[in-house]
């Protein structure tokens, strides 16, 4: 029966860690899961990242990052629509964080250049802080046409969201208007699960 119980910790850390590492049962991208925008694909950020670098004007600023993931996000298209990171900060580091997140922002706003020039957009949902950098139309977005971070203080969360130019002939949004159709369709879902999760 003593061996039997040593051979079982074993099996139970293992349980436990393997737990640990699924992200598919984390509530918030669940309930992205049930919106209109679904992920394919999901990827852990390693264990061993605890910051990530950004750009400011005053040089590199540091974010830190306790745990975090990415979800590469669908709507009606076989390509995607949405690459999203979230990240959670580290105990005590969110105010600090969102400064630093903030005066990057601030940063690429202040480096955009006509025709691409675009000013940081500020709202608040429930909440959830959104800060948006969106490009003019989609025809001069090669790549990410808006640049979205939505900030949880309750949870200490930060959600990036990058979204996602297609090929023309591809796409399902033809003009501007279905575009920002989508758009806010999205950020709002995002809110909202962001909201609900941190109860």
């Amino acid at each position: 029966m003593h061996h039997r119980q040593l051979l079982a910790i074993p099996l139970l850390v293992a349980a436990l860690a393997a737990q640990a590492q699924d992200r598919t049962a984390d509530p918030l991208a669940q309930c992205i899961n049930r919106s209109a925008f679904q992920f394919r694909q999901q990827d852990r950020l390693p264990a061993q990242v605890t910051t990530r670098s950004v750009k400011l004007a005053t040089g590199e600023g540091q974010v830190s990052v306790a745990d975090g993931y990415r979800l590469m996000l669908f709507h009606k298209s076989s390509l995607p629509f949405v690459n999203l990171k979230i990240e959670r900060s580290a105990e005590g580091r969110f105010a600090a964080d969102r400064d630093t997140i903030v005066a990057q922002l601030q940063q690429m706003a202040a480096n955009s250049k006509a025709p691409h020039l675009v000013s940081l957009e500020t709202d608040t949902r429930q909440g959830v802080e959104v800060l948006g950098l969106n490009n003019p139309n989609i025809t001069q977005s090669a790549g990410v046409i808006s640049l979205y971070t939505l900030l949880q203080a309750a949870s200490g969360t930060v959600a990036t969201a990058y979204l996602l130019n297609q090929p023309a002939d591809k796409r399902e949004f033809a003009t501007d208007a279905q575009y920002l159709v989508l758009r806010d369709q999205f950020i709002a879902a995002l809110a909202a699960c962001m909201a609900d999760a941190a109860q």
